[in-house]
């Protein structure tokens, strides 16, 4: 199976997400929760078919899709369960359909296949083999679900509301889609910059990441921010919902970015001065001027 071409690799993911989408569907229907409950335990179930597949194929980067594709789905699902549709929830659709597309393209192109599993996870799991089914469950699959989630809620309790079209909820959208473009020319520019064999060895520090070290980071916190504030639009009553980009934040900053950038430090030359320069993810000038390294 680790020799599964890219094609093929790609058809067995779509067909474990159709079944993942199916079982949450079917624990969706079953349940006698209210609704939000509902889509709590349809989420986790289809996290564990994914999850599963993981096992079978051996690769755990079969979740990685999931993070860009489950919202815009389940947005989908909370608008047919609110039975209403107005011009908020037309933005919100539209702003979780452009980030999500473009995320989930940005995956496929970068992934090579079944043989290909993210760093992370290996490293994670040559670290400490022991706690590997732990940490691929919980830390690999479950956290990143539970997460989005959060940062998902206040897209819900905006398609449980029918009004119209705050000035606020504008706004929100704008966040949205400048996070999403400032992602597309983040990557972009990464992509190229890797592209070229002078760049071997070394770290970007040009363009978008003059001024942050991590601006797709940046972008993808920005997004969910986004989302809170279309909320806060169409219902300011659920404020109490910042948990969710909140805990999206601190996903990041505390847990992605610190374990990637240990990494940089040890196969990156000169790592250490950048990172001393740069911001770490808000578009900053930088603090002196850095060659790329």
């Amino acid at each position: 199976m680790k020799n599964m071409p890219k094609p093929l690799s790609l058809l067995v993911v779509l067909i474990v997400y159709v079944v993942a989408f199916l079982a949450g569907l079917l624990m969706f229907w079953l349940l006698p929760l209210p609704p939000v409950w509902r889509f709590l335990c349809a989420d986790v179930v289809a996290t564990v078919v994914v999850w599963a597949s993981g096992l079978v194929f051996s690769n755990s980067s079969m979740y990685d899709p999931y993070w860009s594709v489950a919202p815009p789905i389940m947005y989908i699902c909370f608008l047919l369960t609110a039975r209403v549709f107005d011009a908020a929830d037309a933005l919100i659709i539209a702003v979780l359909l452009f980030w999500s597309v473009r995320l989930t393209l940005n995956w496929i192109i970068g992934w090579e296949g079944m043989h290909h599993q993210d760093w992370r996870y290996t490293k994670l799991h040559d670290n400490n083999p022991a706690l590997w089914p732990l940490t691929n469950f919980f830390g690999i699959n479950m956290m990143p679900t539970l997460v989005v989630f959060a940062a998902l809620l206040p897209a819900y309790y905006c398609a449980q509301s029918a009004g119209k079209l705050s000035a606020l909820t504008i706004v929100g959208a704008a966040v949205c889609i400048i996070a999403a473009v400032l992602q597309i020319v983040s990557d972009g520019q990464m992509r190229r910059f890797r592209r070229d064999p002078a760049n071997k060895g070394r770290h970007i520090t040009n363009g978008l990441w003059k001024y942050s070290r991590h601006p797709n980071y940046l972008g993808e916190v920005s997004f969910w921010w986004g989302i809170y504030i279309m909320m806060l639009g169409q219902r300011p009553d659920m404020w109490w919902l910042i948990f969710g980009p909140v805990l999206m934040t601190l996903l990041f900053v505390f847990i992605s970015i610190p374990m990637m950038e240990k990494r940089l430090l040890t196969t990156r030359p000169g790592y250490a001065d950048y990172k001393k320069a740069t911001s770490m993810l808000l578009l900053l000038p930088p603090r002196r001027a850095t060659e790329s390294a």
